[in-house]
């Protein structure tokens, strides 16, 4: 399943480097891409461990990037 969220209060592409080195780590990860502008984040994982993937996820987040928040795009 792909999904798309928003990034906030990331500070620059090496920390979102290594967000996708860590990320794409987690069991149930199948690919992960932090956009350009660190704005957006695509994950495609495996459905049914999404609630797992993303608290993995948003944990990975917040300690590379002091703050930083994802939240779910709505499409």
């Amino acid at each position: 399943m792909n999904r798309s969220y928003h990034v906030c209060a990331l500070s620059d592409q090496k920390k979102a480097r290594n967000m996708e080195t860590e990320i794409s780590k987690v069991d149930g990860v199948q690919k992960i891409k932090i956009s350009k502008d660190l704005k957006e984040m695509q994950i495609k994982m495996e459905n049914e461990k999404t609630p797992a993937v993303m608290e993995r996820v948003v944990n990975i987040c917040n300690r590379i990037s002091n703050g930083c928040e994802v939240r779910y795009k709505f499409t």
